[in-house]
């Protein structure tokens, strides 16, 4: 393997295609129906979380939101299925939206990575990184929420946005800065 965190990044993500793909092709009407999708992807994402963590990888946080979402949602169509169809058909894109912010949160409060996923000897630039980061991700939670019904709006611009800005980010805590003797 050439670069083996290129294809763990690329595993991380796998819960979310199968989850949207299986929803593609089921009636989405039928509360019932949403059990298929949920289930394969809480599965996806439970497998693919344990076979990172194993491998020490650091998980991205905004894809454990959108695991979270889905075990969730996953737990809650078999516990409370009319409740889970409510709140999820609400929420749409918004609901993953709100669980990435709270592993946000969560994130920055207890992880010395915090919401930006690195570690760093300067606590107060991951501080400072993962408030931006929530930031974003509130913006986006509150534009998917008041485009709900515009794909393009409510799902597809606020998570490129959201995943462009910590992907900017985390590559520019991650990437070591050169040294230029000139600006000495």
């Amino acid at each position: 393997m050439k670069n083996p965190s290129m294809i763990l990044g690329f595993i991380e993500t796998t819960p979310l295609p199968v989850f949207l793909l299986y929803a593609a092709g089921i009636d989405q009407s039928i509360t019932q129906n949403w059990q298929g999708p949920f289930v394969a992807s809480s599965i996806v994402a439970i497998l693919t979380m344990t076979i990172l963590l194993y491998n020490k990888f650091v998980l991205n946080r905004l894809m454990i939101g959108i695991n979270a979402y889905l075990i969730l949602g996953s737990v809650g169509l078999f516990t409370q299925p009319d409740l889970i169809h409510q709140v999820y058909g609400k929420f749409q894109a918004s609901g993953m939206l709100a669980c990435i912010i709270i592993v946000g949160v969560i994130s920055l409060l207890i992880s010395p990575a915090g919401f930006i996923g690195v570690q760093s000897q300067d606590r107060k630039k991951v501080v400072k990184t993962s408030l931006y980061l929530l930031l974003v991700a509130q913006t986006a939670f509150f534009v998917s929420w008041y485009f709900q019904g515009n794909k393009l709006s409510s799902e597809f611009i606020p998570f490129i946005a959201l995943f462009s800005a910590r992907s900017f980010w985390h590559r520019n805590m991650t990437t070591p800065k050169l040294h230029d003797p000139k600006t000495s």
